[in-house]
């Protein structure tokens, strides 16, 4: 599992099944920190891989600090964490290895290219176990032993199907045909099917978090704001599971590069930040009004519908093969109470109850006037004041529906 001693990782990106991939560049490790030569394809091309940080030069590039792992930010997105890091901990473990003894540019090559957005690595040094079933409920029920320390026969298979998942719920990644059918392969989705993510419970989650989470997406079209296609999918018992297509494989066979807010801006997601970094993030990166416009609208929706989960790595950008830069569309977007009930983006310094008057005055700083900054809070404001409505076409359970609903009234009446 581990690289030959002094052996560089190659990074590269991948956009499109049927074309050449775009040497990025070779990866080695010292003193703690990676350092990146670009390739001089990547400088020719003039491709703003990092989005921020690092500009395609001559030379080495090491990473500015030991806050990811030693990688550069950009690179750190690609190592699964939360749930995809759990599932892969335990597959090495069966292995014999230990994840804690492997560099970071060793767990890299463990991703080879089976990781979010377009950016693989060589050589994979990933063996790919048997995919043994297509049943969802046996997979969340694996998925919930997982958690609770235990595993059974399918733990390789959540292992494959994770890739490199992030954050806390399990997750799979699968395949859908234009008849909706399902499909799984080790990597990349069977030819002329659709990458999606199906969700199931984390051990904190109710357990109707599929219905809650399909209708705050509901409610977030609603609102104006843009999410990539959902569904619902049904079980053999209990409110099924939350599907929703990954963004970053617009088409069968298509990648985009992908990068968080985390990854880009080099802010760990643990710490708390602010809604104006993200702002001005947006700006640099995209250069893009309609993605601010974009971003202060998410904002506003995470505030007005109690989403205080808005960390870092909960808001991404996305390069084509041009190098264009876009905000990608919300996700994971749902209730949530918050570390110590307090957004993790503040608004004017301001965690736990923010204010109208805070995100007037923020989004005045950032150029939109007060008649674009009103009328995006009374949309939002009007979608979630709908929201028994969605709760009730998604299936939530009238016990959420009534702590979610009382949460929304609490913040609309401080705001």
């Amino acid at each position: 599992m581990k690289l030959a001693p002094g052996a560089p990782l190659a990074a590269s990106l991948v956009f499109d099944d049927d074309t050449a991939a775009v040497p990025v560049g070779r990866l080695a490790m010292a003193g703690g920190l990676a350092q990146l030569e670009w390739s001089s394809e990547l400088i020719a091309a003039a491709l703003p891989v990092s989005a921020l940080l690092y500009p395609p030069e001559p030379g080495l590039h090491p990473a500015r600090s030991r806050d990811f792992e030693g990688l550069h930010g950009f690179l750190s997105d690609s190592l699964p964490e939360g749930w995809g890091y759990l599932v892969m901990r335990r597959r090495l473990s069966k292995l014999g290895v230990s994840i804690d003894a492997l560099s970071p540019l060793d767990r890299l090559a463990l991703v080879g290219d089976h990781g979010r957005g377009a950016l693989t690595y060589q050589p994979a040094t990933a063996p790919p176990p048997e995919v043994k079933t297509l049943d969802l409920d046996a997979l969340a029920a694996e998925s919930t032993a997982i958690l609770a320390g235990h595993e059974g026969e399918l733990a390789d298979t959540l292992a494959t199907l994770a890739g490199g998942s992030g954050g806390a719920r399990p997750k799979v990644h699968v395949g859908f045909d234009a008849e909706g059918r399902i499909s799984v392969s080790e990597g990349e989705t069977a030819a002329g099917h659709e990458a999606w993510i199906v969700k199931f419970a984390a051990a904190n989650d109710p357990p109707d978090i599929g219905p809650i989470e399909a209708a705050y997406a509901a409610m977030a079209l609603a609102a104006g704001l843009e999410m990539a296609p959902y569904r619902l999918l049904p079980s053999k018992s209990g409110p099924g599971y939350f599907a929703t297509r990954r963004f970053d494989r617009p088409q069968p066979g298509q990648r985009l590069h992908m990068v968080s807010l985390s990854g880009a801006v080099e802010a760990p997601w643990r710490t708390p930040a602010s809604y104006d970094l993200f702002l001005r993030a947006t700006q640099a990166i995209t250069r893009h009004a309609d993605d601010l416009h974009a971003a202060f609208r998410r904002m506003v929706f995470n505030v007005l519908a109690s989403n205080r989960d808005d960390h870092t790595r909960q808001h991404s950008y996305l390069m084509d093969a041009r190098g264009q830069w876009r905000l990608a569309p919300a996700y994971d977007l749902t209730y949530s109470a918050g570390p110590g009930g307090e957004h993790y983006l503040d608004i004017e310094g301001e965690g736990r109850n923010p204010r109208r008057d805070q995100v007037r005055a923020l989004g005045r700083r950032h150029g939109l006037s007060n008649r674009l900054i009103d009328a995006i809070i009374d949309e939002v404001h009007a979608a979630v004041a709908d929201w028994a409505r969605f709760a009730g076409e998604a299936g939530v359970t009238t016990a959420s529906r009534t702590e979610i609903l009382a949460a929304h009234r609490a913040v609309a009446a401080g705001f």
